[in-house]
């Protein structure tokens, strides 16, 4: 898994799409408002503890444009009940997001469908996509993101006594994250032990226990159980680590995902009980309970569930579905469009030339042929 740390930010691979994709005669914004089909884009609202507050301080905003989307062609194949759903950056306290404009092809439908856990997808539907045909939906969206430092004295945090239902979604396991592992209890231990006077304290000695003790290496995504046995992993698995030991200590934690990149929250509360989610950036540059970084975020949490998947996922990614069939050699191809704009330009520009040949670039693929049913129609796509 590739991940991307310089600058302001983290890092994190970019899950693997799944499938396919469309674009033809693209719909005017009037002609998208007067669709029965049309859906504003549903803010998932945060949970009631995810509010600001003199201990968290949004600074330097700065208004952006990004592109996303994909694209789809058909190649050889006669596509029908193509299904595709992207992740779609929403509202946070320090992410404020406004969708300019939505160029869907005439003949598809879209939504925008919030999900549990702090997650927006866009969900595009098209029932036929005919041979040789290039097809594309893009949505451009104004996101205005700002940096996060503490805003006071942070001494007197504490662990939450009575987590909210919202909050205990961040305490128990998620795929690839264990929290009840034996190391992690471990270290957990071992930490604590160390006789650490505020809560504060605590959580920066975890967060030094997993940049000090697990080596970065990219790689292929892996549990945190195994990147504890082998001592090394990239961004998800460091940013794992932290969340599980925090969570083994009752601290609820979360994954945060941005573009070739994710880092971790913690949540602690004042003595009177208000809350509040600050950054960690396991791999990278050293920021603990801040961060500067203009990337969107895509999602924040480690387990949420969808309808096209059976369990639950640690990252939601692209996904793509629907019925081809194979009219000759040419296979069908999809791309993810996922366009920072100037951002990512300065991104590049403060990367060694030969470290931004290294960069994920936005993923694809083709679909694949499934065997027809007895009549020849093609069979249902992963």
């Amino acid at each position: 898994m590739l991940c991307n740390c310089w600058v302001f930010a983290a890092l994190v691979g970019v899950a693997r799409l799944e499938g396919l994709f469309p674009l033809a005669g693209v719909a005017s914004a009037q002609q998208l408002r007067s669709s029965p089909t049309e859906a504003e884009p549903a803010v998932a609202e945060p949970p009631e503890s995810e509010t600001d507050g003199s201990l968290l301080e949004y600074w330097a905003p700065r208004k952006m444009q990004f592109r996303f989307g994909l694209s789809f062609e058909s190649g050889d194949r006669h596509c029908t009940k193509v299904h595709a759903t992207l992740p779609f950056p929403t509202n946070w306290p320090e992410q404020e997001v406004t969708v300019v404009d939505v160029q869907v092809p005439a003949n598809c439908q879209y939504q925008f469908r919030p999900g549990g856990g702090g997650i927006l997808q866009l969900v595009v539907d098209c029932p036929v996509v005919p041979p040789r045909s290039a097809l594309q939906i893009v949505v451009i969206a104004d996101v205005e993101k700002s940096f996060i430092r503490p805003g006071g004295p942070t001494d007197e945090l504490v662990i939450p006594r009575r987590p909210s239902r919202d909050l205990k979604l961040y305490l128990g396991d998620s795929p690839g994250i264990d929290s009840r592992d034996r190391q992690i209890r471990s270290v957990v231990q071992q930490i604590r032990s160390q006789g650490l006077e505020t809560a504060w304290e605590q959580v920066e000695a975890y967060y030094d226990w997993v940049r000090e003790t697990i080596t970065y290496r990219e790689g292929e995504l892996r549990s945190t159980k195994e990147a504890l046995r082998d001592g090394w992993g990239d961004c998800e698995e460091m940013t794992g680590i932290f969340v599980a030991l925090c969570r083994a200590s009752g601290i609820p934690a979360r994954c945060v995902w941005i573009p070739e990149h994710c880092y971790a929250e913690f949540y602690l509360e004042e003595p009177g009980g208000k809350g509040y989610w600050f950054p960690a950036q396991l791999a990278g540059d050293r920021q603990f309970g801040e961060m500067n970084e203009y990337r969107p975020i895509l999602q924040k949490g480690d387990r949420f569930t969808v309808p096209e998947k059976s369990r639950p996922q640690r990252y939601v990614a692209e996904f793509v579905t629907g019925k081809e069939r194979v009219l000759g050699p040419e296979p069908s191809r999809f791309r993810m469009i996922r366009d920072l704009g100037e951002l990512q330009q300065e991104l590049d520009a403060l990367q060694p030339a030969g470290e931004r040949l290294l960069r994920r670039s936005p993923e694809g693929g083709q679909l694949e042929q499934l065997p027809g049913d007895d009549d020849g129609a093609a069979g249902d796509l992963p």
